[in-house]
């Protein structure tokens, strides 16, 4: 029992699964048969047996061990048994127990033993598991960890910490943990070091920083504790180091991203609030104490918050805050509520419902921000809108708006008149689809201005008369401009095209074109148009080697027409006589009425012999022609005069003079005579013309005949402002016969004078008179003759004589003829400007013999534009002649010039151009004309 009972105690079903039978039988058989040899052969056998009993208690497990013991008993047992061990006389007192003594005495040990060998083993075994389970948790673990010594060094580390230090393990324990330390932080670090060191703390954590094997700062939250020896001697220390890098990386990212988040709050004046739906007290930021200008101390609530809003808006947002806790989703809100001094503060509130984890509404959060001066603006930008659409509407033009792609977004009423669209089905449409404009009625289709301008950056060209043509069959005479609707970055956001109907106006400036180039009475070519024709036959003769022909021809015994039957009938005898011309004409040749009888001709590509055969057919149609009137009949004869325009033919105004000459002279040979013109005729019209003599002229001009006076130039309704007076000569010659001045400019221009005569003016302002002038302080215009302004010998004269005096350029205006500007732009226009540039100001005279000439001043400054005297005379009475006059002083004003009109010698005639708005006016209205010398004698000063 004492062998089997410590089996039955220690044994398992587990136990069988680990019995390693070999080992077992082998050490029993070793065992047994040891046992019976020293049983039988040796003395005191139970000495020797317990040998390898213990042997077994020693080197096998628990039960192996018992299991031996009991086969070792057994064994004896069944020898004692079997007679086979004999042992010495028994005492009385133990009698059969005595024998079983030693068993007892043999067993004791070996089971002692084996019991204490396993409780060695067993605490072996949970040593070895708890250094394995540390091993493991020191090197497989996920952070850093590491055994370091009380000096610092790294005793034992992990391969997690190796690759967060990015260290090899053999180099790393070569290192102290302060050399890797970043150096910020080490104090830190030691510091509470020392403190686990001496016992204050048990342990400590710290977030620092270690520096990696390339270089980079790593954070790191460390955790060190302190193991000690049985006598309190430090060991070691077990470090654990965590890599919080990316967390710090991300703290940092949420600290910024806080810090921009309340700043913006703060700078767009948004407020935070929030509501826990369990009860009535509302978190506020500060900026909500200041929209709703609470004090910090104050609580707010829902009914606080709901006592502060508008009573017309308080019942709605109630209705609206109930509905809220439903539904989980953002709301906006948008209430007026009463600020301290009464006045009414617009907020709009934005929020979100939060659940909890069952589903069910827990709290709110949401914002505040004032949206007072959005509203005003929006309500400004509501008025402004209606006002601009109400004008749209009003205004006579159509307005049609676009987007970028060119899809029309908007049509005012005369728009929709005009091209047959109502904005409901133009609405999104191409601008191509409803806008189609043509280049005259019949002409080609233009390309949209509105692609024209966003596509390629400018405007269709100008000479384009545009035709609009309506969906329903209508067309449109217009005038079109488009701008590019922009942001305030700049950027293209589309465009506006503004359409003007000027079908009627348009009509009006081709008669008023067709008036100003026509005769009005025989509709032929008026002077005007036929010198403008006659210009550019001399420059085609020039530049393509042509031969032209002109033609002065004058009708005889008219004046005996025209005073026995009136002027009725010398007026419709004209139109005939034109008409008979006309058809002997081509197409390509030019008839022109140069005013009363006298008609010129321009025949095209044509010799002198050719041209001289054509006249005399005309010219005998002529007096062959009947002319019935009033019962009677009528015959008028023509002489003509012809000259030939070349490539060596001089200027306009002199082949005028060799025609008229010739005339003249086929005239005094018997009249109905067609005459060339010939040089000897020249030479006996000088003694025979009624035009002064070259001599003459001369003389005129060396013996001061000439006389300056002045005529102020005011504004209408102010005349006693005067800003400058113009100059005018006046010709005094030394006999008692009558000489007007045109007739002495007249002559002087035949002999090419004009620069002598201008030479003398130029001498007179700014030698003779110019102290005087100076000292009054008058501003004084200097008339010039384009043939002076061509004339280079004169150009360097007045350009002398100007930086020899002593008045100031800015005191001179300069007069010239539209005909500088317009047709001489590279020789006179650069001279002007030199001029301008020393500070005198321009006048250009005569404007209005041409409507066009707007378009082609060149970018020529020009501060005053005198308009053409035949527009003045009736302006008061004739409304062709009124709208002329407006038409050019609204053109002037375009071109940023001031208008000049005169003579207004009639107080009707200036109130009409006072209603007109003409800048300055002369006349004797304004100031009687007086010579110069008076002007600078007298007591006043002039005003500029």
């Amino acid at each position: 029992m004492l062998a089997l009972a410590p089996i039955g105690l220690v044994y398992r079903r587990s136990m069988l699964a680990n019995l390693n039978l070999f080992e077992l039988l082998l050490a029993m058989m070793g065992t047994l048969a040891f046992s019976y040899l020293a049983l039988t052969h040796l003395p005191f056998p139970f000495t020797f047996v317990i040998l390898p009993l213990l042997w077994a208690a020693i080197g096998l497990p628990r039960l192996e061990a018992f299991i031996i013991c009991f086969t070792t008993t057994l064994m004896i047992t069944v020898m004692i048994s079997l007679g086979l061990l004999h042992f010495l006389d028994r005492g009385r007192f133990l009698s059969d127990v005595e024998i079983y003594l030693p068993l007892m005495l043999i067993l004791i040990p070996a089971h002692a033993m084996a019991m204490v060998m396993h409780a060695f083993r067993v605490e072996k075994g949970h040593i070895v598991e708890s250094e394995a389970r540390f091993r493991n948790a020191l090197e497989y673990s996920a952070i850093g960890m590491a055994l370091v010594s009380p000096e610092g060094k790294w005793l034992q580390v992990n391969q997690a910490l190796c690759k967060l230090l990015r260290y090899a393990p053999e180099n790393l324990r070569r290192l102290t943990f302060q050399e890797i330390t970043h150096p910020d932080d080490l104090n830190a670090d030691l510091t509470q070091l020392q403190d686990l060191l001496d016992g204050h703390i048990s342990s400590y954590t710290m977030e620092k920083r270690y520096i990696r094997s390339d270089g980079e700062s790593v954070w790191t939250l460390l955790a060190v504790s302190l193991v000690r020896d049985p006598q309190g001697q430090p060991l070691y220390f077990i470090s654990q180091v965590e890599d919080i890098n990316e967390l710090k990386r991300t703290e940092a990212e949420n600290r910024s991203l806080v810090e921009r988040i309340t700043l913006a709050n703060q700078a767009g004046g948004i407020g935070v609030w929030e509501w826990m739906l369990d009860g009535d007290k509302l978190t506020w930021d500060k900026r909500m104490f200041e929209l709703y200008e609470l004090t910090p101390d104050q609580t707010p609530t829902l009914a606080l918050w709901s006592s502060l809003l508008l009573e017309e808006d308080r019942e709605r947002i109630g209705r609206q805050m109930a509905t809220l806790t439903d539904r989980h989703r953002p709301f906006v809100m948008e209430f007026r509520i009463k600020t301290r001094l009464g006045g009414i503060r617009h907020i709009r509130g934005q929020g979100n419902t939060i659940m909890d984890e069952h589903g069910e509404p827990k709290r709110m959060i949401g914002t505040n921000i004032d949206m007072t001066e959005i509203k005003s603006l929006a309500e400004a930008l509501h008025e402004e809108k209606e006002r601009l659409h109400i004008t749209l509407d009003a205004i006579g033009e159509g307005v049609i708006s676009t987007d970028r792609d060119m899809r029309i977004t908007f049509m005012n009423p005369i728009a929709e008149q005009m091209c047959g669209w109502t904005l409901e089905l133009a609405l999104g449409m191409p601008i191509n689809g409803v806008v189609r404009m043509t280049n005259g009625k019949d002409g080609p289709e233009v390309e949209n201005p509105v692609q024209s301008c966003l596509q390629e950056g400018k405007p269709l060209p100008a000479e384009y008369a545009l035709v609009l043509h309506s969906r329903d069959g209508r067309r449109f005479d217009v005038q079109q401009s488009v701008s590019p609707l922009k942001t305030i970055e700049g950027e293209v956001m589309g465009a506006v095209m503004v359409l003007q109907d000027v079908s009627a106006s348009r009509e009006l400036m081709k008669k008023l074109s067709y008036n100003a180039s026509h005769d009005a009475l025989t509709n032929l070519q008026n002077r005007t148009s036929f010198e403008k024709r006659l210009k550019g036959a001399i420059a085609s003769a020039s530049d393509h080697q042509q031969q032209h022909s002109l033609v002065f021809l004058d009708l005889d015994r008219f004046k005996a027409v025209n005073d026995s039957a009136g002027h009725a009938a010398g007026d419709a005898l004209l139109r005939e006589i034109g008409q008979l011309m006309q058809r002997q004409l081509r197409n390509s040749d030019c008839l022109a009425r140069l005013g009363g009888d006298e008609f010129g001709l321009i025949l095209f590509d044509c010799s002198l012999e050719q041209a001289k055969i054509l006249v005399q057919q005309m010219i005998s149609q002529i007096g062959e022609h009947p002319f019935y009137w009033a019962g009677k009949i009528y015959h008028v004869g023509a002489s003509a005069g012809i000259t030939q325009i070349g490539a060596t033919s001089g200027k306009s105004s002199e082949l005028l003079a060799q025609a008229d000459i010739a005339c003249y002279t086929a005239k005094h040979h018997g009249r109905g005579q067609v005459y060339i013109y010939e040089a000897r005729q020249k030479q006996q019209m000088e003694r025979q013309h009624e035009l002064l003599t070259r001599q003459e002229v001369l003389n005129i001009i060396d013996n001061q005949q000439l006389l300056l006076r002045v005529r102020a130039a005011s504004p209408p309704r102010t005349p006693q402002a005067v800003c400058f007076y113009q100059l005018k000569m006046h010709v005094t010659p030394p006999d008692e016969r009558m000489l007007t001045s045109e007739a002495f400019f007249a002559a002087a221009q035949l002999y090419g004078l004009l620069p002598d005569i201008d030479r003398w003016l130029v001498n007179q302002v700014l030698t003779r008179h110019a102290e005087a002038l100076l000292h009054k302080g008058t501003a004084i215009t200097l008339p010039l003759a384009t043939d002076s302004v061509l004339d280079l010998d004169f150009q360097n004269y007045l350009r002398e004589q100007l930086a020899a005096s002593r008045l100031p350029a800015s005191t001179l205006y300069l007069m010239v003829d539209e005909t500088i500007v317009l047709d001489h732009p590279d020789d006179g226009g650069a001279f002007i400007r030199s001029l301008q540039a020393q500070g005198c100001k321009l006048i250009v005279n005569g404007f209005g013999r041409n409507l066009n000439a707007f378009d082609h001043l060149n970018g020529q400054t020009i501060d005053y534009i005198r308009i053409d005297e035949r527009f003045i005379t009736d302006v008061h009475c004739n409304q062709m002649d009124e709208l002329m006059v407006s038409m050019l002083h609204g053109a002037a004003h375009r071109v940023q010039a001031q208008t000049l009109a005169g003579p207004a010698h009639q107080q009707v005639t200036l109130s009409a151009l006072t209603a007109i708005g003409i800048d300055l006016v002369d006349g004797d209205t304004i100031a009687l004309e007086l010579p110069l010398n008076d002007l600078l004698s007298g007591g006043y000063f002039g005003v500029r």
